[in-house]
């Protein structure tokens, strides 16, 4: 017998689309992209992200300088905020922004000077050079702490935020809350339809290998820097993002890796679809095909089915019924509402559960189909 070993879990590679998630991705490119004067910085860049900056009361603009420029050039501290909501995990994916913002509102203010530590820890360690944060407020020994971080922004004025964290917790929520509401929430749901298509083409895009998955989804090949860190990673998530481009944009924070990809990229590269006599729609594609065979393909999936066969549930009375956990049976259904196998009916802060009978008949005249001449 072999020695014993302590194991690691295999990499696991999902495609998702959440609002922290492409929230985070587009307003660090806003400040990546724009500079305090609103032009662009980068060329090739989408002019919607000057037209939001734009948008930003001067206060606003301050700030996003100030909070997303103190943690070097990945801006760790934009990272700290959206992981403290751990949004990949399966009851969280679908979660809306209502959801997240509540969740910032009942941290306590000293959170928000950990993740500001946290997130500066994470930058020296990146630099070789690792170095603990202060235990006390001591103006002097904050300001010792992040000279070597900031890279927008005033320095004196970063050390005072973060030696009173309810003022940094204020500031925080305030510039996501006006981003969201000034600039983002309508742009996301404009595409948010484009989004989850993105999600479904790309479920049957993921291969084995992380590289040629990336690949396959944006068109680049994947970084070197980003490739030395896969032995540290157990989920890669592949998120569609808005007015990305052709530029590449990651997150790496232990041990998930979240890689964004442009939606349009998949969804112009879709395989062309196949109709057939009887069908309503007239056509669906071999990937969104793939996806919904795959969602199908699954006993509890199959018994969730069923029970929508009577009539639409909302969530907990699903869980009650298969006896599993929540978050088992919100990982399900985010299977099955990715794929196009069922609809969701929100009302009054509750989500109902209805199968897409449209969609289903169309992807059974697809099978059908493959069985004629």
């Amino acid at each position: 017998m072999g020695e014993l070993l302590v194991g690691r879990p295999v990499l696991r590679q999902i495609a998702a689309v959440s609002v922290p998630l492409v929230l985070t991705s587009a307003i660090s490119m806003v400040y990546r992209a724009v500079s305090r004067d609103g032009d662009p910085v980068m060329p090739l860049v989408d002019p919607w992200f000057a037209e939001a900056r734009r948008q930003l009361s001067p206060e606003v603009q301050h700030d996003l300088d100030l909070l997303l420029g103190f943690s070097g050039r990945l801006l760790y501290y934009g990272e700290e905020l959206m992981f403290s909501f751990d949004p990949l995990e399966p009851d969280r994916l679908d979660a809306s922004y209502e959801d997240f913002a509540r969740h910032l509102q009942d941290l306590p203010a000293i959170a928000y000077q950990r993740m500001a530590a946290n997130a500066v820890r994470r930058l020296y360690r990146d630099q070789g050079t690792p170095a603990a944060p202060p235990e006390s407020s001591n103006p002097d020994e904050w300001r010792a702490y992040l000279s070597g971080s900031v890279i927008s922004g005033d320095l004196d004025e970063l050390v005072e935020l973060v030696i009173h964290p309810e003022e940094l917790k204020a500031r925080s929520v305030r510039l996501l809350d006006e981003f969201w509401n000034t600039c983002y929430r309508e742009e996301l749901e404009r595409n948010w339809p484009d989004l989850q298509r993105a999600v479904r083409h790309a479920q049957a895009l993921i291969h084995p290998v992380v590289q040629v998955s990336f690949s396959e989804l944006t068109g680049h090949r994947l970084p070197e820097n980003i490739a030395l860190h896969l032995s540290e990673v157990e989920r890669v998530t592949y998120c569609p993002s808005s007015h990305l481009g052709s530029f590449i944009q990651y997150i790496y924070y232990p041990p998930e890796l979240v890689l964004f990809f442009n939606p349009q990229v998949v969804l112009d590269n879709v395989q062309p679809s196949l109709t057939w006599p009887g069908n309503n729609s007239g056509e669906i594609s071999e990937a969104v095909a793939l996806a919904g065979m795959k969602a199908i393909a699954d006993p509890t999936r199959l018994r969730i089915l069923s029970m929508l066969r009577e009539r639409e549930h909302y969530a907990q009375e699903i869980v009650g019924k298969l006896g599993i956990s929540q978050s088992a049976v919100s990982r399900h259904l985010s299977t099955l509402e990715a794929a196009q196998i069922v609809s969701v009916r929100p009302d009054q802060g509750m989500k109902y559960y209805a199968l897409d009978n449209e969609h289903i008949r169309t992807l059974a005249g697809y099978i059908l189909q493959l069985s004629e001449s």
